[in-house]
């Protein structure tokens, strides 16, 4: 049986996980490229994105950070819709929250309690509150508009609005 074969099957993607221990088995389960950037990384609560497959490799991603692994220790989450990187703005939330808006700069997940929790980075600033996903949408980019041009008729006959 090749090796391939002994991976589970992760063919659809994005999936999101994190790695809470690093395997006892060295570093075999890194790309040899990569080991380096993964030992600064891993292990911990960060959530990663699961976008692609290079050979047996999982190409994972936390931001600008691009890590391939063999999927040993790897541990599933639910995709909430945000991704590290992403403009959010903050719901006030009844008064909860500033509203403000920023990019997720953190994405990470509480072991004890599984819950998902963001920080945000405004203007190059990380404010201190963990949000979840119930405090965040998306800034949507306003769609382009289109000229539109409204023609009058050439003749309008009224007789039939009276």
């Amino acid at each position: 049986m090749n090796e391939q074969a002994q991976l589970p099957d992760l063919k659809i993607v994005p999936r999101y996980g994190y790695f809470p221990r690093w395997p006892q088995d060295g570093d075999a389960w890194l790309h040899p490229e990569d080991v380096e950037a993964a030992r600064s990384l891993l292990p911990s609560n960060r959530v990663w994105r699961h976008e692609a497959r290079e050979g047996r490799y999982m190409v994972l991603r936390y931001g600008a950070t691009r890590l391939r692994v063999l999927p040993a220790l790897w541990i599933e989450t639910p995709h909430e819709g945000f991704d590290v990187g992403d403009q959010v703005e903050v719901k006030p939330r009844g008064g909860q929250n500033d509203p403000v808006t920023g990019y997720i700069r953190e994405a990470r997940i509480n072991e004890a309690t599984y819950e998902r929790y963001y920080q945000i980075d405004q203007a190059g600033t990380p404010l201190p509150a963990r949000l979840k996903a119930v405090d965040m949408k998306h800034v949507d980019e306003p769609a382009p508009r289109e000229e539109t041009r409204i023609e009058p008729p050439d003749s309008v006959d009224l007789s039939d609005l009276l």
